[in-house]
């Protein structure tokens, strides 16, 4: 099969992701990925799609190959190397996600740029200890756009690590009003009001961080939520559901 039927294929595939029908979007992106597809743009999207799976060597292949398509239109080019540079901090290239995000940087300089590129940079800073560059971008990031949830999340987690708890919680909260279910700053917030002796404030909040399906795109492992709740006397609610599932199949 050549590229043209191949990317045939891939649009069949974006329809059906529009319409939330995942599984078998993911399975035909499959298909035409291995037939030659050359789409850009699906190529992108089933990056997106793999990483979310926990495929991060696979969404990296593929996204590479999207990188060296030729004439390769604007405003898929951006989405693309977004893609490519969380593909590779999720596979543990951190420095190259960096270098990635550097150049978009350089051409593209929106909320979602700004958020991603800015979690990047505290990752950075928690290997080196030196948070002074992701201090001044973020801040720089929040005065471009105090709504953006990512945004306001970075700059949270940052101060909640340079000890200023008081500004992270006012940010935590502003974030979780703007997106009431992001997990990451759950989380965050729920760590803070155990610290303050809110522990059924802290319960809740992680209830409902853990029942949501986990995004691969979270700076916040789940491991740790779900460590921070059993600390709370909590059960895992997803475990918990498995464990009743199983009593009632018996």
């Amino acid at each position: 099969m050549g590229a043209f039927r191949a990317n045939l294929m891939a649009r069949r595939a974006v329809a059906l992701q529009a319409t939330r029908n995942i599984d078998r979007a993911f399975d035909l992106y499959g298909k035409a990925y291995d037939a030659g597809m050359t789409d850009v743009y699906a190529l992108a999207a089933y990056g997106v799609l793999l990483m979310r799976r926990g495929q991060g060597e696979k969404a990296v292949e593929v996204l590479k190959k999207g990188t060296k398509q030729p004439k390769i239109k604007p405003e898929y080019w951006g989405h693309l190397y977004q893609n490519l540079g969380l593909a590779y901090w999720m596979t543990g290239n951190l420095d190259r996600a960096l270098r990635v995000y550097s150049r978009i940087y350089e051409r593209l300089t929106t909320a979602s740029v700004r958020g991603n590129y800015g979690f990047l940079l505290i990752a950075k800073a928690d290997e080196t200890g030196d948070y002074e560059q992701a201090v001044a971008f973020n801040e720089e990031a929040l005065a471009y756009d105090d709504e953006d949830p990512v945004i306001l999340d970075n700059v949270a987690q940052l101060c909640y690590r340079l000890g200023d708890k008081e500004r992270a919680e006012e940010l935590f909260e502003k974030a979780l009003k703007v997106r009431p279910t992001q997990f990451d700053s759950m989380v965050y917030l729920a760590r803070i009001r155990r610290e303050q002796g809110r522990d059924d404030e802290a319960r809740a909040l992680l209830q409902t961080a853990l029942e949501k399906e986990y995004s691969a795109f979270s700076t916040v492992k789940r491991e740790a939520a779900v460590e921070l709740a059993e600390s709370l006397g909590m059960q895992d609610p997803q475990e918990k559901k498995a464990e009743s599932s199983e009593q009632g199949g018996e």
